[in-house]
């Protein structure tokens, strides 16, 4: 009997089996579930070429609180990016701590991200500013225990049954408090638990 092209193969190669948990979470999914929120386009205007996203936990330090006024989410997003990039300016590392100062109801408290670059899902260069304990690799995981994700405006339409053009209405009359991102409205999703619970 020839036995050099007999592979030995287990259940798992056989029926494509994978434990969800140990399996990498594609940067699309984590995007699209509002894990990370992508904001490459506020990087290209501060020299960053390559496409970039924040996790929902640093979005939610740099915002940590309910209807701040537009203009400081801004300036806090610029902020933080100028300080990644001072930082990335002065080291060859794919990964590093950097700080930056951001308003926050009155304090100016400095807080830590870190950055890493990564392979994106196809293999591209990609850019992730998160907290020091995440990692760029199971960001999204166990999210719904450990941070309050930020979710689309479609997101919010499809729950409450509304068309994204009155979600975005509401926002602009302030009755459904949201940050933007990137040129994205983003909704804590507590905010949107609480109007399904207790209305607008």
């Amino acid at each position: 009997m020839d036995t050099r092209n007999v592979k030995l193969r287990t259940p798992a190669d056989t029926w494509g089996l994978v434990d969800p948990e140990r399996q990498r979470k594609a940067r699309q999914d984590a995007i699209d579930d509002g894990d990370l929120i992508e904001i490459t386009r506020m990087g290209r205007d501060v020299g960053i070429v390559y496409p970039l996203a924040v996790s929902a936990r640093a979005a939610q330090s740099m915002v940590p609180f309910p209807n701040m006024p537009q203009e400081i989410v801004t300036e806090n997003l610029w902020d933080t990016l100028h300080a990644f990039r001072d930082k990335a300016g002065t080291t060859t590392a794919e990964e590093f701590e950097f700080q930056a100062s951001l308003y926050q109801n009155g304090l100016v408290p400095t807080i830590t991200f870190k950055a890493t670059v990564s392979p994106g899902d196809d293999g591209e260069p990609v850019i992730t500013i998160m907290m020091p304990d995440e990692d760029w690799e199971t960001i999204g995981y166990g999210h719904h225990n450990t941070c309050d994700t930020m979710l689309t405006v479609d997101d919010v339409a499809s729950a409450l049954n509304f068309t994204p053009g009155r979600i975005r209405e509401f926002i602009r009359e302030e009755r459904i408090p949201a940050v933007k991102c990137g040129g994205s409205w983003r909704i804590k999703r507590s905010e949107l638990e609480r109007i399904m619970n207790e209305g607008f």
